[in-house]
């Protein structure tokens, strides 16, 4: 259960400089070929930090292991962990009925994503590149590169004024564009509420992408000729009367210009929507259980919620107790 190559390669490489600085500040000997580090008596391997890896979302590792004070972080904490277990194989808490267990749960969880990790990795895969085709086809308006689009616009905020205030100024602003075209830069410098204004006088380069807010940029894209006028368009930052000041064509992306993302996202939802049927089928085998009040797992008077709720308060003044000890101290 290795990660990629290039993950591989980044997390040896992230690992390699952050173990540097702690054998730096720790004078620590020369450790064997794929140790990262040694504290009392145990070691965290390149291994180690692998497996850990495992537990992360893939498309969160890269920014994970970006981090050398968080993989310093890891890495102490591992030791940690593995020097706690010495002491407690020591004591053979290990054959403690709960402890027992909580052990064969964890193992059970291990399994259960190496069981999943496997499935992806085995599962017989349909031809992507007649299936990326076949959707380019029929989903052409999907791959289309939209035109950039620039517009101004006059804001009337609603933080120093009521939302009814804000939304009759407004008004005003767009009948007098709709009335005077000519005079919407003088509207701008006039009624406008955007602090930009004084560097841009009211443009808004690529108004119609993600770059800005979802009611802001849907107005600019329905603009289509210069000089045309939004409706009125609210956004959490006041009320807005756009205008086109300019448009590029869209443009249709070939197949070729798409087929690698395309094959990437059909193998991507096919891989999910497989691995979530081969769940849902394990979750729909027959179930036999008992209710929870026939287990033994009930307070005297049977009332499971009373336990949960007596439990949850025991755990909250534990917690106050320690909160004033910490304050003591």
């Amino acid at each position: 259960m290795k990660s990629s190559k290039l993950l591989w390669n980044l997390i040896a490489a992230t690992v390699l400089v952050c173990t540097t600085t702690m054998a730096s500040a720790q004078d620590s000997g020369k450790l064997p070929p794929g140790i990262v580090a040694r504290q009392g008596g145990v070691e965290v391997s390149l291994q180690d930090v692998d497996a850990y890896a495992q537990k992360i979302p893939e498309a969160d590792r890269p920014a994970f292991f970006d981090s050398p004070k968080r993989i310093e972080s890891m890495i102490t904490s591992m030791l940690l962990a593995k020097q706690l277990a010495v002491e407690a194989r020591a004591q053979n808490l290990e054959a403690e009925p709960d402890v027992k267990v909580q052990i064969e749960q964890a193992t059970d969880d291990v399994l259960a994503r190496a069981a999943m990790v496997h499935y992806r990795k085995t599962l017989k895969l349909p031809d992507f590149d007649t299936l990326a085709q076949e959707y380019y086809l029929s989903h052409k308006d999907q791959f289309v590169a939209h035109g950039v689009v620039n517009v101004k616009h006059v804001l009337v905020g609603t933080k120093d004024r009521s939302d009814e205030e804000a939304k009759a100024r407004i008004d005003e602003v767009a009948a007098t564009a709709h009335a005077h075209p000519d005079q919407f830069d003088a509207l701008v410098e006039k009624y406008s509420d955007d602090p930009s204004k004084e560097s841009n006088h009211g443009l808004i380069e690529d108004a119609a992408s993600d770059k800005t807010v979802a009611p802001f940029s849907h107005a600019a894209a329905a603009l289509k000729k210069p000089g045309e006028l939004s409706p009125v368009v609210k956004t959490d930052f006041g009320y807005h009367v756009l205008k086109l000041v300019s448009r590029t064509p869209d443009k249709q992306r070939s197949f070729a210009d798409v087929h690698q993302e395309l094959v990437e996202k059909l193998r991507r939802e096919y891989i999910e929507n497989q691995a979530t049927t081969h769940t849902g089928e394990l979750r729909g085998k027959p179930l036999d259980a008992e209710r929870i009040e026939e287990t033994g797992c009930r307070a005297p008077d049977g009332n499971l919620r009373r336990v949960l709720d007596s439990e949850g308060a025991s755990h909250r003044d534990d917690q106050r107790h320690s909160d004033r000890i910490r304050d003591d101290e």
